[in-house]
């Protein structure tokens, strides 16, 4: 059988036991993080990080390719929507990653 995992960027708190968990979380959903953005606060601004860190995400999701971005905090609507704007990629916060 053929690997059916999609590959994500996984934004997170720089925890060792919060990353773990996180990419727990993401095997679980099927996704393979293929790069980790460490950030102390989530949910702050527009974005949910803030826009140096936002347009940083960006650049990253053009260089790498992932098919989502990954974001391990619950981000509100507008948050979510603000940030796949500016990636230009599908966004899953903690709580979809979890439903997923």
């Amino acid at each position: 059988m053929l690997n059916s995992n999609k590959t994500a960027l996984l934004i997170t708190y720089p925890l060792e036991e919060v990353t773990k968990e996180a990419i727990s979380l993401a095997d679980a959903a099927r996704y393979s993080i293929i790069k980790i953005v460490n950030q102390r606060n989530l949910t702050q601004s527009k974005y949910g990080i803030g826009r140096g860190k936002a347009e940083e995400v960006k650049e990253l999701v053009e260089q790498l390719k992932p098919d989502v971005i990954i974001f391990d905090e619950v981000l509100k609507p507008s948050q979510q929507y603000n940030l796949a704007k500016v990636c230009k990629i599908d966004i899953l916060d903690r709580e979809r990653l979890i439903l997923e």
